[in-house]
């Protein structure tokens, strides 16, 4: 019985929680939107162009982490039984998915700062 309170008290929590979060995510995505400002001058976006290099970086990092991480699960699966194996190709998939998406953020990245660095440059 206490172990089915404990259980309902959890989910309840979980269930406010998440409410909660959801209410609060347009109000802090507004926020950020109205003290957005836009580059324009050519040392603003040079500015932008080493954040947007720095941010490429940061995610080409998360890509190799992830990549390294899927090649360990893969191979983890040699020898394993059905269930256990089933269980590392998941993450194994998981973690190839994540690193391919790092690496094409990174790319865009990279690319974000190549156009700030060619509007500097007018």
């Amino acid at each position: 019985m206490n172990r089915m309170k404990s259980s309902i008290a959890a989910l309840a929590t979980v269930a406010l929680l998440t409410t909660g979060l959801v209410v609060l995510t347009p109000s802090l995505g507004n926020a950020a939107d109205a003290e957005m400002t836009l580059p324009e001058t050519p040392t603003e976006h040079a500015a932008e162009a080493a954040r947007y290099e720095k941010e490429s970086l940061d995610l080409e990092a998360k890509a190799v982490s992830h990549a390294e991480r899927a090649a360990r699960y893969k191979a983890r699966m040699k020898g394993m039984s059905g269930k256990q194996s089933n269980a590392q190709h998941g993450m194994y998939k998981h973690c190839e998915r994540l690193s391919k998406a790092y690496s094409n953020a990174a790319a865009e990245a990279r690319e974000m700062a190549k156009m700030h660095r060619d509007m500097a440059a007018q």
